[in-house]
């Protein structure tokens, strides 16, 4: 597998990945997405929410996450150490990243004594039922608190305290979530070339430029799912301009794989990408990126 194509593996999965570096967690059957993304600290980062309830109902969690036992060594001690695993336990997961820093709402099941333990012995310190530990590098600490409301908060850092800032009712969000079981918040300044993402990704990221926001979510359609756009702008041209950027972008993807003579894989940003439709409503862009079967059965190859 190249870098690119890893990289953009760990982009659709980011809250799997996160969770597999140690996500720590509080139950509360009736917590929603609203509730979890108030107790997000004041600010206006990218933001990413899964309802891992349901993708484990429908079998897509195992899709997605690959085979049970696949997991990094790290990964399996944490799970052996703390009892908590997130292909059983985790129920739900917001993150948001801002620069340097992960903030994630956490619901599901967990052993609030184990956890604590688990941090003790990997060098870490607890204060009441706040607790701080070192990161897989020297410069980043984990932190992490239940929140009221039977919710755990966890930030992973430069900040040993950066869990207390995740609380409840912590801030007005600047959005209303969707209702959707997975989605994405891209505020306006995440709205340009990111050059951690793979080329094809980061051109259709940078031709959103110029929206308020853009809110990403994975829908039910007729050949399985899709992802769907939709992009306020201030005016009715703006949408319009970017309506017609991600057209042309999606274009020039097609002639590139047409030229190389050789179809992407299904998992892959390209067969994605490729196949998206976009218009303006008025003053919001609306895009659609078909998702079948087969890109999800070659996420967990």
């Amino acid at each position: 597998m190249n870098i690119l194509e890893r990289r953009w593996r760990i982009a659709l999965g980011a809250v799997l990945l996160a969770i597999l570096a140690g996500s720590l967690y509080w139950y509360r059957p009736g917590a929603t997405a609203a509730a979890m993304l108030r107790c997000l600290p004041p600010g206006d980062g990218a933001v990413l929410y899964v309802d891992l309830s349901l993708l484990r109902k429908t079998g897509l969690l195992e899709q997605i996450a690959g085979q049970p036992g696949a997991e990094e060594p790290e990964y399996k001690r944490f799970v052996e150490a703390s009892g908590f695993d997130y292909r059983r336990d985790l129920d739900a997961a917001m993150v948001e990243l801002r620069p340097g820093t992960a903030f994630m709402v956490l619901k599901g099941r967990f052993d609030r004594a184990r956890l604590a333990e688990y941090a003790r012995s990997n060098g870490g310190e607890c204060a009441g039922e706040f607790c701080s530990l070192p990161g897989s590098r020297p410069e980043r600490r984990i932190s992490f608190q239940p929140i009221p409301g039977r919710l755990l908060a966890l930030a992973a850092g430069s900040d040993p305290m950066g869990a207390a800032s995740i609380r409840e009712n912590a801030s007005a969000p600047p959005f209303e979530p969707p209702p959707s079981p997975i989605w994405v918040y891209l505020p306006g300044p995440a709205l340009h070339s990111q050059p951690e993402l793979p080329p094809g990704l980061s051109a259709f990221v940078e031709a959103l430029d110029g929206a308020q926001r853009a809110v990403l979510t994975v829908e039910m359609s007729a050949i399985g799912f899709e992802v769907v756009l939709a992009a306020p702008c201030a005016s009715v041209d703006q949408a319009r301009t970017i309506a017609e950027r991600l057209s042309g972008a999606t274009a020039t993807l097609q002639t590139l794989i047409a030229r190389s003579g050789k179809p992407p894989e299904p998992a892959s940003p390209a067969a994605v990408l490729s196949a998206g439709r976009f218009s303006a409503d008025q003053t919001i862009v609306r895009g659609q990126w078909p998702l079948s079967k087969a890109f999800f059965a070659g996420l967990a190859k």
